[in-house]
């Protein structure tokens, strides 16, 4: 058996009989609570930014974030490696030394960068088997990935032996893709929403046993036409360049992966925002670091009986909550959930769209051309919904084509960078 397919399956038998063994909460936190304070005592003293923090409880901790990893690099992980020199090892072979590097799709602006080393690419990928496929050992698989940059995280499945896997770079745009992924013959697919739709309404002979979301936000009327189309409930896969934070049960509720990762949470209005801190990594050190997602966390257990935390909503980044100036002068923020909500329910036909807040005063709301006589409806719905918060800008009604991203993330909802009422 090769090293790839041990470390592979070992993370993988360790995850389900964890599940199996810690069937409460409270004992999930106990068991939670002693690996956090054995990671903080012994690997994450290996990065120079933690090194004087050995024996404090994590509330002690600086909250860290992307500004700060990528400003000093080298202080968070284990090998003292520099921003510069993972750059240039991410844009040349990926490989620096017996580490691969990784960068986010930089959506928002800023790239982020990540360092894993072998051992933890093949442990990523058996807790994320154990809790998507877990009857991986017995069925054959054939992934078919779509996302908008490939990982060394993704090539250690084909390395397992277990499955077959293929990547598709949306990148390279996501038409032509398309027939690439049905002649694969895929039984699982792992895309993000707006490549799941474009599968959903293509002519083409794909028939997935699974379905997995992922690195975009998942409206509920992109839910409903992929499900429809496939037949399967879709999935989610909550992951971003710090880690693996969340995947859905088969009852489709998204559970936190809070076996690898302690969570705190802030406030962001009626939502919450996480402070991550992953005790399974050992090569880049992250603690408490805030992660710029909103969410919205389930208030009743789910069916499935898990203890961990059930997740009702990834509602959208926190980068994309509309910050308006009231009419008293006081900031207003609207998060992207509510937006999404107020404009798809003006009208059971409007299935896209985009909100972009161009100034503290002004905000562009887009329909496609031929959802176009839905504007008014829907620019008034959002205008009611602003003045019940206090605020009245200008919203700038428009019709134009609402094409995919190609090579990055779908966001319906866009504060424009500097912006802050």
């Amino acid at each position: 058996m090769s090293a790839a397919l041990w470390l592979t399956l070992s993370a993988f038998w360790r995850t389900r009989m964890r599940g199996r063994r810690l069937r409460t909460r409270d004992s999930l936190m106990r068991w939670q609570a002693r690996r956090l304070d054995s990671f903080l005592r012994s690997a994450a003293q290996g990065a120079e930014a933690f090194s004087t923090l050995s024996g404090r409880p994590l509330k002690d901790y600086p909250v860290m974030d992307k500004a700060a990893l990528m400003g000093a690099f080298h202080r968070y992980n284990v090998a003292g490696i520099s921003g510069d020199d993972a750059w240039a090892a991410f844009e040349s072979t990926g490989r620096l030394g017996k580490y691969a590097v990784g960068a986010s799709t930089g959506t928002s602006g800023n790239r982020g960068l990540y360092l894993v080393s072998d051992t933890e690419r093949y442990l990523w990928l058996g807790t994320l088997l154990a809790k998507a496929l877990p009857d991986m050992l017995t069925a054959r698989y054939r992934v078919a990935v779509l996302l908008p940059r490939g990982s060394r995280l993704y090539d250690a499945a084909n390395e397992s032996g277990r499955l077959a896997l293929k990547f598709y770079d949306l990148a390279e745009g996501l038409e032509r893709q398309l027939p690439a992924v049905a002649d694969f013959k895929p039984n699982v697919i792992v895309a993000p929403p707006h490549a799941l739709i474009a599968l959903a309404r293509a002519d083409l002979c794909v028939s997935p046993v699974h379905v997995f979301s992922g690195a975009e936000v998942l409206d509920p009327t992109d839910r409903r036409e992929v499900e429809a189309r496939f037949g399967v409930t879709v999935r989610e896969i909550y992951m971003a360049t710090e880690g693996l934070f969340g995947v859905a049960c088969p009852h489709g509720t998204l559970h936190l992966c809070e076996d690898c990762v302690a969570f705190e949470w802030e406030p962001a209005g009626n939502l919450a925002s996480p402070l991550i801190t992953d005790f399974t990594r050992r090569t880049q050190i992250m603690i408490r670091y805030r992660m710029n997602d909103l969410l919205r966390l389930a208030e009743a257990p789910c069916p499935c009986g898990s203890p961990l935390q059930a997740v009702s909503e990834v509602a959208g980044r926190a980068d994309d909550a509309l910050r308006l100036t009231g009419a008293a002068g006081q900031p207003v923020l609207v998060t992207p959930d509510i937006i999404r909500n107020t404009v798809v329910g003006a009208s059971r036909l409007i299935t896209d769209f985009r909100v972009r807040q161009e100034a503290p005063t002004r905000v562009t709301l887009t329909l496609a051309p031929e959802a176009e006589r839905h504007l008014p409806a829907a620019g008034q719905a959002l205008s009611a919904l602003f003045g019940r918060l206090g605020a009245n800008p200008e919203i700038r009604l428009q019709a134009a084509p609402l094409a995919p991203p190609q090579g990055g993330k779908l966001r319906r909802v866009i504060r424009e960078p500097g912006i802050d009422a």
